[in-house]
């Protein structure tokens, strides 16, 4: 839209020539052996390509409390000034609409240097920061609460990896001292046998409690944190449905303001008609952005699952190759009887702590509940424009058709 206002050379009355410059004709094409001229619709002032073009912040960072100052913007929007007909004010938005419609798509990103390029996920995000500096403050919340998810992950699985290598030694220590300590409160080495063997029952029902009371303490700040999230998005994305609504409106209403002055109306239709399609896009560009971080977090979570493919089976493994160098008492009837029971223990707890306690996907989503937000297919921003069009064509038409029968 904002590319209609640009400037284009005059039409030429020459006759036609053989050497057409590629345009429209059917001649030599001059620009594949001149030098190619300027393009004659340049892009607007601050669209065009920098060599020394800055790499906005990574996700997450702070930027500082200007905005991207050297493209022309100083500072962020107040609510007050998206509809404010103070002069600058409307300057103050355009700049900002200026940085989604005009940005040019840098084809070679600029922070990309001989080393491995960046992972998707970081372009794509750096590219939505750079054309959407307003709502950064949101984005690093999602953002945010995506590393945090991640961070409790790792010590969800580390700590259950934990577990795992204590009750295991546990195991150990029960079956090759055990009976030593029980046989001294009782008395008996076969009764301090058998109370070593009830022991590591004990040890597995006291390993089970502990690791369900951390689960759910990590399911209840999985879960307030996507709650808290689902919060913040939710007053977002009302806010600009609340800002959309009021844009189309106003396009039609701003008519009383300007009765008698149709360049003004039109300047004013044009700057909403701009806002309305910005404030749709800001809307997707936020849906794209925690599709994103969700992606990411699933992501991580199959790579920790692997992890603990490996981890699980590879603890059992060193316990057990370490357990049966142990050597065995003179009289190894016992020992040997407790070795087998702390044997298949050990696989019980392994099997059960990777089986059991995994990351409950399904309870961020339902905490999330994104059924509940403002989505941007909601808004119907291309039928909403288009409705604006539609309208002032038939107006324009019963107006000439008034006017003719006069």
């Amino acid at each position: 839209m904002a590319h209609d206002d640009h400037s284009h050379a005059p039409p030429s009355h020459a006759p036609a020539d053989a050497h057409d410059d590629g345009h429209g004709g059917h001649g030599h094409d001059e620009r594949a052996t001149a030098t190619i001229a300027p393009a004659p619709n340049p892009p607007p002032p601050g669209a065009e390509d920098s060599p020394n073009r800055a790499a906005p912040p990574r996700p997450g960072a702070d930027a500082g409390g200007t905005l991207r100052s050297g493209d022309g913007i100083l500072r962020p929007i107040s609510e007050s000034e998206y509809f404010s007909t103070l002069p600058g004010a409307e300057d103050v938005v355009s700049a900002h609409i200026d940085e989604y419609f005009n940005q040019p798509l840098d084809l070679f990103p600029f922070w990309e240097t001989g080393r491995k390029p960046d992972r998707f996920h970081v372009l794509f995000a750096r590219q939505i920061e750079e054309r959407f500096p307003i709502d950064r403050d949101l984005r690093g919340r999602i953002h945010s609460y995506g590393r945090r998810v991640f961070r409790a992950l790792m010590v969800h699985i580390g700590i259950k990896r934990l577990n795992q290598t204590l009750a295991l030694v546990a195991f150990a220590l029960l079956a090759s001292l055990g009976p030593t300590w029980f046989a001294g409160w009782v008395g008996s080495a076969q009764t301090g046998a058998l109370l070593a063997g009830g022991a590591m029952l004990v040890v597995v029902g006291l390993w089970w409690a502990v690791q369900a009371i951390l689960f759910v303490q990590y399911r209840f700040r999985l879960e307030n944190d996507s709650y808290e999230l689902s919060r913040e998005v939710v007053q977002r994305t009302r806010e600009l449905q609340n800002l959309f609504t009021s844009a189309r409106a106003m396009a039609d209403q701003a008519e009383t303001q300007f009765q008698m002055d149709g360049k003004g109306w039109g300047k004013r239709a044009m700057y909403l008609t701009r806002l309305t399609m910005w404030l749709g896009a800001r809307m997707e560009y936020l849906e794209k952005y925690v599709q994103m971080e969700l992606w990411r977090i699933r992501r991580e979570r199959y790579w920790t699952r692997w992890l603990q493919r490996i981890a699980t089976p590879l603890i059992l493994i060193v316990w057990a190759v370490l357990f049966a160098l142990e050597p065995a008492p003179a009289d190894a009837a016992w020992f040997r009887g407790l070795q087998g029971l702390a044997g298949v223990l050990a696989l019980v707890v392994s099997w059960v702590s990777y089986v059991r306690w995994r990351t409950p996907m399904e309870a961020i989503q339902d905490k999330l509940g994104v059924e509940g937000w403002v989505r941007y297919a909601s808004l119907d921003v291309d039928n909403s424009v288009a409705d604006q069009v539609r309208r002032d064509k038939e107006r324009l038409v019963e107006y000439r058709a008034l006017t003719r029968g006069r």
